[in-house]
């Protein structure tokens, strides 16, 4: 089993929600340092480091098969990048900002931290 944390769509009510269905829900959590960002055009969320940031989310225990479709989802190693944190515990997909996507990072940025489903 795996812990991971998810903060926008894959969360309960999200459109992709239905991926946990075999999963169990630990608790809310919260991801520091990080802040997620809504471009104009995106319907989904998008992750990055930002000192100061915090970052809603719910954390769940998900199995092998689980972990194998969110990395399909999230578009895993091209779009997001899983980040197996030790420290924290847990993993979550950090959006690859290769610097094609348009964010604007004061405009785009859910300051609350909160992707509403």
């Amino acid at each position: 089993m795996y812990k991971v944390f998810v903060y926008g769509t894959l969360k309960k009510g999200g459109s992709n929600h239905y991926f946990l269905r075999s999963s169990k829900f630990i608790k809310k959590q919260t991801l520091k340092d990080h802040s997620i960002f809504a471009p104009s055009g995106y319907g989904f969320p998008l992750l990055l480091k930002d000192k100061g940031g915090k970052v809603h989310g719910e954390l769940y225990n998900v199995d092998d098969i689980t972990l194998m479709s969110l990395d399909m989802l999230e578009s895993e190693g091209y779009l997001y990048h899983r980040i197996h944190d030790k420290k924290l515990g847990f993993q979550y997909y950090l959006y690859n900002d290769t610097g094609y996507s348009r964010i604007d990072k004061k405009k785009d940025k859910i300051k609350d931290g909160i992707w509403k489903v």
